[in-house]
């Protein structure tokens, strides 16, 4: 007779509180109970679980309240996850803490066509050096996850990067052994990243589409109940707006990604994409003519225009957007507005739909690797202590 599965119930509710633990970085119980909406009694019954595994810890601090608690909850530091990142013509390999903070870092260019071979070479050595800095260290790894831009795992196929994903998820499987991985599509990385960040400008608006704009131009939405891949990410920088249009790198022409892309964008300001990023919200002041401010905004236009036609077949009434038209001001942002107001159903009208801006954090690869990884690790429920050794990367067959 075969061994049942645990019950499905204890692996959410250990999911929800280390989801909790990653999002607050670290709660109080009561805190923990109100937003898992679980019992007090029950959050100290897996709490202890946690910690008798390594997951969790105690700190030490001050109550909010006279007579309050003053065991503070947090994901344990001896734990950590590795990301890989493929995004803005660079691939990065990283090892983090639940707390955000970075232990190492490894980039190197990498080619806009990138052939799967070469991928797989640079991914087993980069990969290597990584495992032995960490086993050097004791370093204990829960997760992995690699983010591609164009990845879907519908078995769609990714046109941007058309590899043949049977053959990847083996030659993963073979480099990483028994380290659990998670492949998904940069977008959803970027999510993960600004909801697990504690980023203080992020906009608290409940259920919303984050469209990013950067190398690419992409979508998914995000809930506050459900998981970050609960809905599948869409391209829709490959959107074709204009028949026989502008060159992209799908292969297609007239692309929205060929109009919006920082690379695009970029071209028309006579910059590098780097300076762009760098300079953050003041890179429309490094010189910019009135004419380049005027296509700029024809640019907006047209992902307004884009973004509408989006909405129109997936609607939402929060939208937040990240990339570079987040780093101008209001006078030009307006003009996404009017791209929506010409295509989206009814018009924009904002009592309808809000939009709001973040701008996107400058040269952070691989942290959105890095918060996605976290995140798995934490809807799997975490790691059983004796499960530990497997996880040691200077140990991993």
């Amino acid at each position: 007779m075969s061994k049942r599965p645990a019950p499905r119930r204890r692996q959410e509710t250990r999911a929800a509180i280390l989801e909790c633990l990653l999002r607050t970085k670290g709660a109080f119980r009561p805190q923990i109970a109100r937003e898992t909406q679980l019992t007090e009694a029950s959050v100290s019954r897996i709490v202890s679980d946690l910690i008798s595994e390594g997951v969790v810890q105690y700190v030490r601090r001050k109550a909010p309240y006279v007579g309050g608690p003053s065991s503070f909850i947090t994901l344990s530091n001896d734990l950590a996850v590795a990301g890989v990142e493929l995004s803005n013509n660079r691939l990065s390999f990283g090892i983090g803490k639940f707390d955000g903070s970075v232990d190492y870092v490894e980039r190197m260019p990498a080619p806009q066509v990138l052939r799967q071979d070469d991928f797989e070479r640079a991914f087993k050595e980069s990969f290597g050096t990584l495992r032995r800095w960490a086993g050097e260290r004791g370093v204990a790894i829960g997760q992995v996850a690699l983010t591609i831009p164009g990845y879907s795992g519908n078995g769609a196929g990714n046109h941007i990067f058309p590899w043949d994903m049977g053959r990847l998820e083996g030659f993963l499987a073979e480099v990483l052994g028994s380290i659990p991985l998670a492949l998904t599509n940069s977008v959803v990385a970027q999510a993960a990243f600004n909801r697990y960040s504690a980023r203080a400008d992020y906009p608290d608006i409940g259920d919303h589409l984050f469209l990013f704009v950067g190398h690419g131009v992409a979508g998914v939405t995000v809930g506050d109940a459900t998981p970050l891949d609960a809905f599948s990410p869409f391209e829709l920088g490959h959107m074709v707006m204009a028949q026989g249009g502008m060159p992209c790198r799908c292969g297609h022409r007239g692309c929205l990604e060929a109009y919006t892309s920082l690379p695009a964008i970029a071209e028309i300001c006579g910059l590098s994409e780097e300076d762009i990023l760098r300079a953050g919200d003041s890179f429309v002041d490094l010189g910019l003519s009135r004419s380049v401010r005027s296509r700029l905004r024809e640019r907006l236009h047209i992902l307004g225009v884009g973004l509408g036609n989006a909405l129109n077949l997936q609607p939402a009434r929060n939208v937040v957007v990240s990339g570079w038209p987040s780093l101008l001001p209001d006078e030009d942002r307006g003009a996404i507005a009017e791209g929506l107001n010409s295509s989206l159903l009814g018009g924009f009208d904002p009592g309808r739909l809000r939009l709001s801006f973040i701008p996107p954090v400058i040269g952070n690869d691989p942290g959105a690797a890095l918060s996605y990884a976290a995140y798995c690790f934490a809807r799997a429920g975490g790691i059983e202590r004796s499960d530990a050794a497997d996880y040691l990367l200077g140990k991993t067959a």
